[in-house]
């Protein structure tokens, strides 16, 4: 992990390992990244897409759906061909639809309610993450002016582990709670066949 300079946080811009097939950027953390498209990337190899490419492929659909729904002659039954979107409650045409929410039937949301939805869950992991690494820099700030050193120790650990999660995608393992630490037989040299 190195830092590139500092930022008005006190947070050092960082470099991760993670690079996007679809825009070419190299070295970005795994926030830049959906979480889901990490796990499958760990586990399967998947290539990955940075969120503002994904964002910018669904909204070109969007839009080349709504053109598409532009350009098409009304139905000649009459009927209008709108559907209910189940987010916003308005009835649209059904060109304000992907194929896929389409299929859902009553559960059918439209672009823009998908787009809201998309843009809002990106932005809410980001958000938490802020959330909790500020908390974790005033209580390291708080331990720095008068707490012990173990409690020093403990509030720059924990901003630490936040920096980790934010570069790679990792939660933090808390080591020592059972498995093979101290304490576990297996940790004693073996114990298998003693009487």
């Amino acid at each position: 992990m190195s830092s590139t300079g500092g930022g008005a946080d006190g947070r050092s811009d960082w470099a991760g390992d993670f690079a996007c097939v679809e825009c070419g950027r190299k070295r970005l953390t795994a926030a830049a990244f959906s979480k889901r498209s990490i796990e499958r990337h760990r586990t399967a190899n998947v290539p990955l897409k940075c969120t503002a490419c994904v964002e910018a492929a669904a909204a070109k659909e969007r839009a080349a759906a709504a053109a598409k729904a532009a350009a098409a002659p009304a139905p000649a039954d009459g009927g209008g061909g709108e559907v209910v979107c189940s987010a916003c409650c308005k009835p649209r045409p059904a060109g304000d639809f992907t194929r896929a929410q389409l299929q859902k039937g009553a559960k059918a949301r439209c672009g823009d309610c998908v787009a809201a939805a998309g843009a809002a869950a990106a932005a809410a992991p980001s958000d938490a993450w802020e959330a909790r690494y500020k908390e974790a820099k005033e209580a390291a700030r708080k331990a720095e002016a008068v707490g012990t050193a173990a409690a020093r120790l403990a509030a720059a650990s924990k901003v630490a582990a936040l920096e980790g999660e934010r570069v790679t995608g990792l939660k933090p393992v808390v080591l020592g709670r059972g498995g093979r630490g101290r304490g576990s037989w297996r940790g004693r040299g073996g114990t298998r066949g003693r009487a």
